[in-house]
């Protein structure tokens, strides 16, 4: 799954998937990364603004690994033994709870240790003070999509708890700080197309984005074999056919490299069912139809306290205050706030003389 911090993402389009990564990547020129930039992409994605009310928020900047919730992000699909399919979102809830930084406490941590959340993380681990996340899940029966007023497969919204309540399936403990970080931690590669039998795949655009983009950048990054690198590998037994290829260092002596064979009678794997879909109409790329852009970032922006709510304003006043910023995309953004919140905009609007639209 998508580990983020955050339970959105900025675009739902995977086609600008390469696009929303470069606008947060430092200048090509400078090599600086500059926030004009990401806001200059991004006032063309309305949908962003569900990130944004967290990314904005204090929640922006995680104390540490240890107090950070985990997302999915994607929906999922659940399938039981019977072929029942049900779409699942997966949540991880610190049990030592959620702390973040605010602007001066980042400044001073990260100014005094810039690894401050790895060693954190590696000194906790050491003294037994193991961490745990909590897993939750949420399901929603595939008949029910239609039934919101927004897209349940639309990666920049998340699911009403009060409707869909976090159900606890599970917890991950990580007990054993690793032996060696590059070899047991930079060539890692998670890929959400690499799901266990009883979790499949669903129409979420993005996901089904990422499930291409992952192992071709894996591939890209460690090579054609990087799933036989020893943190990549099954643990258990295994039988394929990855011969050949850049840095194979796998020792294979067998005559026969496909499957199936009568010369080499393996095992089937067994069988679990995938969903199945009935299409009706034309296929075509067309903007979705439940959009709602603007509802789920406003009531989040009002579940906050009022200084919370100060806080907010502060940082896109900063933001949209860069004199790369120009004049339109303030505009742009603060039309896109007064749309999900009018109080919220008339600030902005106010503090960055800018007339609103809405």
């Amino acid at each position: 799954m998508v580990g983020n911090n955050f339970p959105v993402f900025f675009i739902r389009d995977a086609m600008k998937f390469p696009d929303v990564i470069h606008a947060f990547k430092p200048n090509p020129k400078s090599h600086i990364q500059e926030y004009w930039r990401v806001v200059d992409f991004l006032s063309y994605h309305p949908e962003s603004l569900s990130t944004f009310a967290f990314l904005f928020d204090d929640v922006g900047v995680p104390q540490d690994y240890r107090h950070m919730e985990g997302f999915g992000v994607h929906t999922f699909t659940l399938i039981n033994k019977a072929g029942k399919a049900m779409y699942v979102k997966f949540h991880w809830k610190p049990t030592c709870g959620v702390k973040c930084l605010l602007e001066d406490e980042a400044i001073r941590v990260g100014g005094t240790n810039h690894s401050h959340a790895t060693q954190d993380l590696y000194d906790s681990i050491k003294a037994g003070n193991y961490p745990e996340w909590k897993l939750f899940i949420q399901t929603m029966d595939p008949e029910h999509e239609d039934k919101f007023d927004f897209d349940p497969l639309d990666v920049t919204k998340t699911w009403p708890e009060d409707i869909l309540p976090l159900q606890p399936v599970g917890r991950l403990v990580l007990n054993k700080n690793i032996d060696n970080f590059f070899a047991e931690n930079e060539m890692l590669a998670f890929n959400p197309a690499l799901v266990v039998p009883g979790i499949y795949y669903t129409n979420d655009k993005m996901l089904q984005g990422r499930i291409f983009a992952y192992s071709d950048t894996q591939r890209h990054r460690l090579g054609p074999n990087y799933l036989q690198l020893p943190v990549n590998a099954p643990k258990c037994a295994f039988h394929n056919n990855h011969h050949d290829g850049s840095m194979n260092f796998m020792h294979r002596d067998e005559e026969v490299d496909y499957f199936p064979s009568r010369f080499d009678p393996v095992r089937h794997a067994e069988t679990f069912p995938i969903p199945s879909t009935i299409c009706h109409g034309k296929r075509e790329k067309v903007v979705i139809e439940k959009e709602n852009n603007f509802k789920q970032p406003g009531e989040r922006y009002r579940s906050f306290a009022p200084d919370r709510q100060e806080r907010f304003i502060n940082r896109w006043v900063e933001t949209l205050s860069d004199p790369r910023v120009t004049y339109e995309i303030r505009s742009i953004w603060i039309s896109y706030w007064s749309q999900a919140d009018r109080s919220l905009g008339q600030k902005l609007a106010s503090r960055l003389n800018v007339k609103p639209k809405y």
